[in-house]
């Protein structure tokens, strides 16, 4: 069983496949380009996110700039066409990126831009850019030594921050559940980071540590997720 963006996938391997030598890892690591080259993640998960990206897009006011921090194929960039003036998708993952472009282009989306980036380094984009810098399901998955680096950078470049992460606590039905399963299973380095995100208790504590002031805050998915809304503490 593999963790990939958030799914859980098996993956096995046969005899045949062993004495030709793709072992589980190997598989592991084709499957998972699969997923990374951006048209399984538009065609397969990116439907199943929808609901999410509805909720965020609420929260965007008419002729904003808007900049999606790990933005994977852009879907919750391109939910906002006809709403922000200009919006641009930052990841880290080149594949990703190049499909979100791609797309964009057969969209003919003119007021979108998408780029390679990393979430501690938005040195591309100037200070106050843009009005709303947007992150969902990310910060959980960071090393916490790389929380300030990451929120002072889109503090840096937005006057509002918007964030979808783990409630905490989870609740104690099927959806906590399953999320606290869904991130042992994601592997040991991703899971020690999703365990220090709960022990520091989570966007509550973490965003507000960091210079934000949360002006609302929504939870939903069976009390699972949770979206929050802040401002910068000047």
């Amino acid at each position: 069983m593999k963790f990939i963006h958030g799914f859980n996938f098996l993956i096995m391997v046969t005899t045949k496949e062993r004495f030709f030598g793709l072992n589980q890892s190997n598989s592991y690591i084709l499957f998972k380009q699969m997923v990374e080259s951006g048209t399984f993640y538009s065609t397969v998960l990116d439907p199943i996110l929808a609901p999410m990206r509805k909720r965020v897009t609420g929260e965007i006011q008419i002729g904003e700039k808007v900049i999606d921090i790990a933005c994977g194929t852009g879907a919750q960039v391109f939910e906002l066409t006809g709403i922000a003036s200009e919006m641009v998708g930052v990841d880290l993952s080149e594949s990703m990126i190049k499909h979100a472009q791609n797309a964009c282009k057969k969209r003919s989306i003119s007021n979108a831009g998408f780029f390679v980036c990393d979430a501690t380094n938005l040195s591309r984009f100037h200070k106050n850019s843009f009005d709303v810098a947007i992150m969902t399901m990310a910060l959980h998955q960071f090393d916490p030594r790389l929380h300030p680096t990451i929120l002072g950078e889109m503090k840096r470049v937005a006057n509002q921050i918007i964030i979808v992460d783990y409630a905490v606590p989870l609740p104690k039905n099927y959806a906590g559940i399953g999320s606290r399963i869904a991130e042992f299973l994601a592997g040991k380095e991703h899971n020690r980071n999703f365990k220090q995100y709960y022990q520091l208790g989570g966007l509550h504590r973490i965003l507000p540590g960091n210079g934000l002031k949360i002006e609302k805050s929504v939870l939903f998915g069976k009390g699972a997720f949770q979206l929050v809304v802040c401002s910068v503490l000047q």
